[in-house]
């Protein structure tokens, strides 16, 4: 990808004002970018450039010129508008332009020094004064973020550093906006004074924008979740119809210096890469039963996997380890995606029915038991059933959790059962006698029930439907301190893909 320039239009009532202008490899001259936005992108003299008589597109090409413009947030009056002679890639570059403003809204807020530092607004409008008041500034970002031609640095920490000369705290790395504001009340000469200051190109040319040096914890701790929310259509008798496993690794890192982490997984392509890896390790055991104990034993398949922007990808296809050197407190790891119904296990077992008693009486069932080892507990298990339209009385009674008649909502057309905890291996069954109104009091449409599906929605701790586990975790860092490190795992009803099971009858 390659920019021949960048910049940067203020759209006032007297026209289009050029508030600055980066040319980095002098290709596109800015006069064609002025007569782009003043002809075309103005509309006075439009063309074969409009589709339809339409809005003109985001990207155009204009007298062997590529142009990709952006304009601010709602309330904002400033264009900016990148120029290509190359093929380049248009998507990425129209990105670089939406880090550009959001960058310089926070660099450049609008109004006073006092009310921007006391009570600093994301929401506010980029406004073209406030870039004309920053000049130096702007051009600065310019050139930091693009290095002839092509985007290098867009990481707000790193380019408040390069910009700034941002000073290093201890304890936590801050967020961009505070280390702003905090260097707006310091004296210009503090970081040049510090002999402890690194320069802020080793952030760029160490690959680790994301973490800045100097980080200091009197405990040392690394927190890892794997997290899986499972989706998934249930017939009424037991059996998958359709379904998926959305996951995630969730990380909470407090350690000081620049550790570097990795981290080893049973996933199926890290698994074939190890020579003589037995199944039987022990950090493999802990699920008893056959189906899960299967699936936790055995190369699991995940899709589509996503890493965080600190993972070394190099080192992943070579030795298929996660190596990283991780940012300071939370973020996610990486994701995944499972659809193969044979590469991951329901926890439940739900069966349901229902029957007809007469004209004005029916009976539902329901029969709930967790596949899972017995060792483990699943919380806040409840079973959403619906209602017919014509519901008057509801009588309810299960072989465990609540039934209380506080849980039948017959304005939602809806009752729930109740189980606040549930070990693996039991099973319980859940009754409810319906009792609805004559069918010579309704309307024709309301007679006919389609019977919606019941709802699961649960929390299973130390369980995953696919059977992931963490093989190890390792840290390493120059001092040689050794950190507490935690694991956990957790599976719960997908959110927006539900946990379903149809009704039978």
């Amino acid at each position: 990808m390659t920019i021949s320039c960048v910049v940067l239009f203020a759209q006032e009532a007297k026209g289009n004002k050029i508030v600055a202008l980066k040319d980095y490899r002098r290709e596109v001259s800015a006069k064609e970018v002025q007569r782009f936005v003043d002809d075309i992108l103005s509309g006075k003299r439009d063309g074969s450039l409009k589709q339809g008589g339409g809005p003109l597109p985001p990207v155009a090409h204009h007298d062997g010129v590529t142009f990709v413009w952006r304009k601010g947030d709602r309330g904002s009056n400033v264009l900016a508008v990148a120029a290509t002679r190359w093929d380049a890639n248009v998507l990425a570059i129209q990105e670089m332009l939406h880090q550009l403003l959001d960058l310089l809204k926070m660099f450049c807020p609008s109004g006073n020094f006092v009310s921007n530092t006391l009570a600093p607004s994301a929401n506010a409008a980029l406004k073209a004064d406030a870039l004309r008041e920053k000049p130096a500034l702007v051009l600065s970002l310019l050139e930091e973020m693009v290095d002839f031609g092509y985007p290098q640095v867009t990481h707000a920490e790193s380019l408040c550093e390069l910009v700034l000369g941002t000073p290093d705290l201890e304890g936590k790395t801050v967020n961009a906006v505070d280390a702003f504001l905090r260097r707006r009340k310091k004296d210009p000469t503090v970081a040049g004074s510090d002999p402890n200051h690194v320069r802020p190109t080793l952030d760029v040319t160490g690959a680790v924008p994301w973490r800045k040096p100097g980080i200091v914890y009197k405990k040392n701790e690394v927190y890892l979740d794997a997290i899986e929310k499972v989706s998934a259509l249930v017939g009424p008798d037991g059996q998958l119809i359709s379904g998926r496993v959305q996951g995630s690794i969730q990380m909470k890192v407090y350690l000081s210096g620049m550790p570097e982490c990795k981290i080893g997984l049973n996933e199926k392509f890290m698994m074939e890469s190890e020579s003589g890896y037995k199944t039987t390790s022990p950090a493999m055991e802990g699920r008893p039963t056959s189906t899960a104990q299967k699936a936790c034993r055995s190369q699991i398949a995940l899709d589509y996997i996503k890493f965080h922007q600190a993972v070394k990808l190099q080192t992943y296809e070579s030795d298929h380890q996660v190596h990283f050197v991780p940012p300071d407190g939370e973020f996610e790891l990486l994701s995944y995606h499972v659809s193969d119904a044979g590469n991951f296990t329901l926890p439940f077992t739900v069966t349901s029915n229902y029957k007809s008693l007469g004209r004005t009486r029916a009976e539902m069932n329901v029969k709930l038991k967790a596949d899972f080892p017995s060792s483990l507990v699943a919380f806040q298990v409840i079973a959403w059933m619906p209602l017919p339209k014509s519901t008057v009385k509801v009588q309810m009674n299960a072989t465990g959790g609540k039934t209380k008649p506080k849980y039948v909502e017959l304005g939602k057309n809806q009752m729930h059962w109740k189980l606040s905890e549930l070990r693996g291996g039991k099973e319980h069954k859940f009754k409810a006698i319906i009792e609805m109104m004559a069918a010579t009091e309704l309307k024709g449409q309301e007679r006919e029930w389609e019977k919606p599906p019941i709802r699961l929605t649960f929390q299973v701790p130390m369980f995953t439907a696919t059977g992931l586990r963490i093989r190890f975790l390792k840290v390493h860092e120059k001092s040689g301190y050794q950190p507490v490190k935690w694991v956990r795992y957790l599976t719960t009803a997908g959110d927006e893909d539900q946990y379903e099971v149809r009704i039978q009858g």
